[in-house]
């Protein structure tokens, strides 16, 4: 036991934090995956029978479907970010505890 614990003084944990990178790597890959949903929107709108589709309105699909990649995107990075906060205040447990390196 150290001296400080003898005299009966209490020991301050060591905060805990996120340490998982998921955040960062739907942060990073949002915009591309924005980009791939578009361009698969064109695909498929173009090559679907029966659908004839002018190029605005193929270009409004585009547009459609990159909206709603990058609206779950940052829905999703809301999402997270409020579970950051929790994890420091207490209330939740870190999907990955940060390594201290202690």
């Amino acid at each position: 036991m150290s001296e400080v614990e003898e005299q009966g003084a209490v020991v301050p944990e060591e905060p805990v934090s996120e340490g998982s990178w998921l955040g960062r790597g739907v942060a990073l890959f949002t915009p591309v995956f924005a980009v791939a949903a578009g361009w698969l929107a064109g695909v498929v709108a173009q090559w679907v029978p029966g659908a004839h589709l002018d190029q605005t309105q193929v270009t409004s699909f585009m547009v459609a479907a990159t909206t709603a990649a990058l609206g779950a995107g940052w829905k999703w990075l809301q999402g997270w970010q409020q579970h950051e906060r929790l994890v420091a205040e207490g209330k939740a447990s870190p999907v990955k505890r940060r390594d201290t390196g202690k």
